[in-house]
């Protein structure tokens, strides 16, 4: 049975370490960073994510006293990985729909083989974003879809120089994300009213799931 979404969307302080956890492994494999157990100023607010990771068995201590990332940690950053990469490749495709038409953008992918151009395509007010909509209505987590894309976007400020330690629990980063999930459509404001009557809004997700599918499938 489809998901109907819990508006508004909430994040409590567990589903924060939830995340923060599989944040800060992200950081540490891919970075291949270590952090010493000398937490200085800039780290000690991980304090509570590493004691949750040493405390799971997915970070360790090297002889050179730092923590680093267990086979444990490195085997759960591979699943996380690999539903990121499952979760984009589904949705994506419906980054961008025009309701009015039932048009994809994707489906004008090739017409635009300019970068510039083809985000310029995809910013015109004619596409809604119904990523949400469809994990909502797919059973999936809205928050977990926008995570995974903050990860990848590095919007928690691990490529710049601002404090992204402190804003992985405590930082506005957390209310961003919140924003986009309660801002989106969802996919019961989709039904409608035409001439013949009532079309449910199961009945337009589920088409825009399958029109989605067979582009994706034919791409």
């Amino acid at each position: 049975m489809p998901r109907f979404p819990q508006l508004p969307y909430k994040l409590d302080d567990s589903q924060k370490h939830h995340y923060a956890r599989l944040y800060l492994l992200d950081y540490m494999v891919e970075e291949e960073a270590k952090i010493s157990i000398l937490l200085d100023e800039k780290n000690e607010d991980l304090e509570p994510i590493l004691d949750e990771l040493m405390a799971r068995g997915l970070i360790e201590i090297d002889q050179q006293q730092n923590y680093c990332v267990s086979q444990a940690g490195r085997d759960l950053h591979h699943d996380f990985l690999l539903r990121y990469r499952a979760n984009m490749a589904i949705n994506d495709i419906f980054c961008a729909v025009d309701l009015g038409s039932g048009d994809f953008a994707f489906s004008f992918y090739d017409d635009y083989p300019d970068k510039a151009q083809w985000e310029a395509f995809l910013a015109t007010p004619r596409w809604d974003d119904l990523r949400i909509a469809v994990a909502e209505y797919s059973g999936s987590d809205p928050i977990e879809l926008v995570f995974m894309s903050f990860i990848n976007e590095k919007r928690f400020g691990r490529d710049a120089k601002g404090n992204w330690q402190f804003d992985l629990l405590l930082g506005t980063v957390w209310d961003e994300i919140l924003e986009i999930c309660n801002r989106a459509l969802h996919w019961p404001d989709l039904g409608y009213e035409d001439e013949e009557g009532r079309v449910d809004a199961a009945a337009v997700i589920e088409d825009i799931i399958a029109q989605g599918n067979a582009l994706r499938d034919a791409l």
